[in-house]
């Protein structure tokens, strides 16, 4: 991959014992404002074609090619309008939960860590070329759990870390989980041992107040120079008066306006859809049972409560 990519965006990855895959398909960037970047790819289509990086060449990537910003998030948290906000700079392309990323990360990992780290790094290269410009990457709840590797892969690239208060973000994993959460009590799951090492939880919300604390477990572990903290309460000016400007990206009127026009919208509602945002914090507030929040407050927020420490004054 050494040529320049163009409108060849990554829509697969593989490793193997030869090198790493990707599966190219012919969407141009400025496609790119589903919720998602594979609703993109399935609504859009596209030619495909395969291309190979051997194993030795993996990770020789330029490091100009890396991400303009990283967004982690614990789910349910606001991250989807973080990034479908950032879509109206107009400067930079940002690709939401792209599945590439899902599938270098997945465990049981295939690669040592080092190499892990070199693939993500070309992958980045490949998003990079695709773009064209500068970039942003929001990764899915899960590929929170490894964001100490995405950083490394990128050690130049800034970060935000999107939360929301535990009760809500449990509410609504309690009341329509996440696909990779599905069977998470058993031990066919492949997040079981991140979220409940010991498997202590008695009950889906032990469960999710634990996966609550397991994602602030993994964020403690970055570098606090390069991120912040950014609340859902603060949304949708933490967009134009933080993740913006932490990412480098120039901010304007126009820039802003565009930016609260989508904030007013579904972020997740299918593209030209006219859905309306309304607010569920009180809803989902009144249907927290008493045991989710006794396991909240004996798990989640001790956890929480550490990060938000440890990041001072970097939490908007």
């Amino acid at each position: 991959m050494h040529e320049t990519q163009g409108d060849w965006l990554p829509a697969r990855a593989a490793l193997h014992p030869t090198g790493l895959y990707f599966s190219l398909r012919e969407i141009a960037a400025a496609e790119l404002q589903d919720a998602f970047m594979q609703e993109t790819i399935a609504r859009v289509g596209g030619g495909e074609r395969v291309v190979q990086i051997d194993r030795a060449d993996v990770g020789k990537a330029a490091p100009e090619s890396a991400p303009a910003g990283l967004i982690f998030h614990v789910a349910r948290c606001g991250s989807t309008l973080v990034s479908q906000m950032l879509k109206q700079h107009g400067d930079i392309v940002v690709y939401a939960e792209p599945l590439p990323f899902n599938e270098i990360l997945l465990p049981p990992h295939k690669w040592p860590r080092a190499e892990l780290v070199f693939a993500l790094r070309s992958l980045g290269d490949a998003f990079a070329r695709h773009a064209g410009k500068p970039y942003v990457l929001k990764f899915t709840s899960w590929n929170t759990f490894y964001c100490d590797l995405v950083a490394d892969a990128f050690p130049s690239s800034p970060w935000v870390l999107c939360i929301r208060d535990p009760v809500e973000v449990a509410v609504s994993l309690l009341n329509e989980p996440a696909g990779w959460l599905k069977g998470q009590e058993g031990v066919s799951n492949p997040f079981a041992h991140l979220i409940d090492p010991e498997g202590n939880a008695q009950s889906a919300e032990e469960r999710v107040a634990r996966l609550y604390g397991a994602f602030c477990e993994a964020a403690g572990r970055l570098d606090r120079a390069r991120g912040r903290l950014l609340r859902y309460e603060s949304l949708p000016a933490g967009v134009w008066d933080v993740a913006a400007p932490h990412f480098g990206l120039a901010m304007d009127e126009p820039r802003r306006r565009r930016m609260a026009d989508a904030a007013g919208r579904n972020s997740k509602a299918p593209l030209r859809a006219q859905a309306v945002f309304t607010s569920d914090v009180a809803r989902k507030r009144a249907a927290a049972s008493t045991p989710l929040l006794r396991a909240i407050d004996a798990v989640a927020r001790p956890r929480l409560a550490r990060l938000e420490t440890l990041f001072g004054d970097t939490t908007t």
